[in-house]
This record gives C-alpha cells, sequence and structure tokens, in this order.
C-alpha cells in the first residue's frame, strides 16, 4: 500500500510538473520583435499592421536565418513624406533586417526596405524608396522591449520631371509588449527634419503608430 501511495504521488508531481512547465511555455515570449532589435526566428512567419502617421501598414514578415529576416509590406499613405502635409499614395516595400549584436538584453538591429511609392497628385509623382535605418534594443522583461531608432527615409522622386530627391533623419522610441508567444502590441515613434535636395528647404516630419504583431 505504500508502495502504491508513493508511486501515485511520484505520477502527481510529474503530471502537475509538465502542465506548469506547458503554462509557462504558453507564456513565454514568442522570440521575435518587430520594433526592437531582434528578428523573426528562423521559419517563422509574422503578419504585422501599423496604424497611424503617415501611413496605414500592413506586412508580412519571415524569418530567413537566426540573424536575419525579410518580408513585404503594402503602405497606404496619407501624409506626404512623413510631413504635416496631407496627401494620398501608396507603396511598396521589401524590408530587409539583419540583427548585428544580441548580448544579454540588448540587441542591435539595421534595416533597408527598399520599394516603390506614388502619390495621387497632378500629375502622378512616382519614385523608388529605400528607406534605412538602425534600432538598439533593450528587453526589459521577458515581455516587454524599450527600441530607439535612427531611420533615414528616402525618396528619389521621378516623374514628372526634373527629378528629386527627399531624405531627413528621425529619432525616436518604440515600445513592445508580447501579450503572449503569437501577439504583440506596441508603439512607434519618430521625429526630425525631412530635406528636399531641389533647394525645398527642410519640413518637420514624424512617425507615430500603433503596431500589432502576429505569430502564425
Amino acid at each position: 500500500m505504500r508502495i502504491a501511495i508513493a508511486a501515485a504521488a511520484v505520477v502527481a508531481l510529474a503530471v502537475s510538473g509538465e502542465a506548469r512547465a506547458q503554462v509557462r511555455s504558453a507564456a513565454a515570449p514568442s522570440g521575435y520583435s518587430l520594433l526592437g532589435g531582434t528578428t523573426v526566428p528562423t521559419g517563422a512567419d509574422v503578419i504585422s499592421g501599423e496604424f497611424g502617421w503617415p501611413s496605414a501598414t500592413f506586412g508580412f514578415t519571415h524569418g530567413m536565418g537566426p540573424t536575419t529576416d525579410v518580408g513585404i509590406k503594402f503602405d497606404l499613405l496619407y501624409g506626404f513624406e512623413y510631413t504635416t502635409t496631407s496627401q494620398f499614395g501608396i507603396g511598396v516595400r521589401i524590408p530587409l533586417r539583419l540583427n548585428l549584436l544580441r548580448r544579454d538584453k540588448v540587441s542591435v538591429l539595421v534595416h533597408v526596405d527598399p520599394g516603390i511609392k506614388m502619390y495621387t497628385t497632378t500629375p502622378v509623382l512616382f519614385g523608388l524608396q529605400w528607406p534605412v535605418g538602425v534600432t538598439l534594443g533593450y528587453a526589459a522583461t521577458p515581455e516587454f522591449t524599450v527600441g530607439f531608432g535612427v531611420e533615414v527615409p528616402m525618396f528619389l522622386w521621378l516623374t514628372p520631371s526634373p527629378a528629386q530627391f527627399l531624405l531627413g533623419p528621425l529619432f525616436g522610441p518604440g515600445f513592445e509588449y508580447h501579450v503572449d508567444r503569437q501577439l504583440s502590441i506596441g508603439l512607434n515613434t519618430r521625429f526630425g527634419p525631412i530635406f528636399d535636395t531641389a533647394g525645398g528647404g527642410g519640413q518637420f516630419g514624424f512617425i507615430t503608430q500603433m503596431v500589432l504583431g502576429y505569430r502564425l
């Protein structure tokens, strides 16, 4: 009888430990970041939405390796080149992200987003874009990440002629919280000047977007 009771106790403890491990695993962070300094894990897929100024953006990101991912983003634009000027447009980008450093709670990521963009002006404004940036991420907790980024939006306006080039350094923080292994929510902000190399001077530009991510 004593042996049977002891065996039952061992089985109960094992089952309880396994259940607790499963709960911890389900609640653990998903291992990716959209606003911090880490990429999507190898083979994983994440869909995302970014809503605010200057666009509503819908994206898909695929983990290519331990330190790289690639994706596609569709932009519905209503702010002209991050400035306070309202203008409708559309764009598509192919974001390429590379994790340069990951030490304990600190990570560093660089990205470039080549693509095309057009605005519904008269005549239509069309050109090439390739924004680049670097983000320093800090994992305050396993679920919560704080990032600080430097973005340089670049847009080569091809039509109508003459061609013009717009760019500007934008700086600011981002915050990301992983609700569970699949869902993340965050806020991305950047602020700075946008310059027209044709001599149009500088304008204030900014990004303020709520970000939602879901790992498939």
